[in-house]
């Protein structure tokens, strides 16, 4: 597929100041998790068949995507998690807004092209109200990594799901963080998602005890 409207050459519609492009109602994932569900850059030799990607993954891995989004098109996915480019309590502002317009920007794009999106919510504290923008509201498609030594982030990024949405139990997937989190999931009617590499792991180590 030759695809040639990379980001230097589209605007979306906006409904902020900063013009951070507006996601599609019409281009979310239904409830549950298509799988297989998968890291983007986590293996180079699955990357045909994957259904859905997420970004969950170190920057490094995905560093290229702003420039080549068309490869997730090309790679077949039908569903993706918004591109989670680092943001800390640290990272100054400026930056930050240059990267929640790209990670919005290629969320839309994607959307333009068929794929639908999981809206990625797992940014520091200080840039929760700033990730909102361009989501519109009655979305119900929300995905984040859990945190292992922060469970609690859990519940803030619940909140901001249910404020979106309008729902009390919206559809949101959550990705790793381990016994505590899963166990706010199932209190909170949340999909959870265990990490891949963990998951890797525990196998391997069950079939070495064989």
């Amino acid at each position: 597929m030759i695809i040639t409207d990379l980001p230097q050459d589209r605007l979306y519609p906006s409904d902020n100041e900063y013009e951070i492009p507006l996601l599609r109602l019409d281009r979310q994932p239904e409830n549950g998790l298509l799988l297989p569900f998968r890291g983007w850059g986590t293996n180079a030799r699955l990357k045909n068949g994957v259904a859905t990607y997420h970004f969950y993954v170190d920057d490094y891995r995905f560093a290229n995507i702003w420039g080549r989004p068309d490869r997730l098109v090309n790679s077949g996915c039908r569903e993706c998690v918004e591109p989670n480019f680092s943001l800390f309590q640290t990272t100054p502002i400026a930056y930050a807004m240059q990267l929640l317009y790209k990670k919005r920007w290629i969320a839309r794009w994607l959307q333009e092209k068929g794929i639908c999106i999981w809206v990625d919510l797992n940014v520091a504290p200080k840039f929760s109200e700033p990730n909102q923008l361009g989501v519109p509201k009655g979305y119900n498609a929300f995905a984040t990594r859990g945190n292992a030594d922060s469970p609690e982030n859990l519940l803030t990024e619940l909140a901001v799901a249910q404020k979106i949405s309008g729902i009390e139990n919206p559809n949101m997937i959550v990705y790793g963080g381990g016994r505590k989190v899963k166990a706010l999931c199932l209190e909170s009617g949340l999909l959870y998602v265990e990490q891949y590499m963990v998951a890797k792991q525990q196998k391997e180590d069950r079939d070495y005890e064989k």
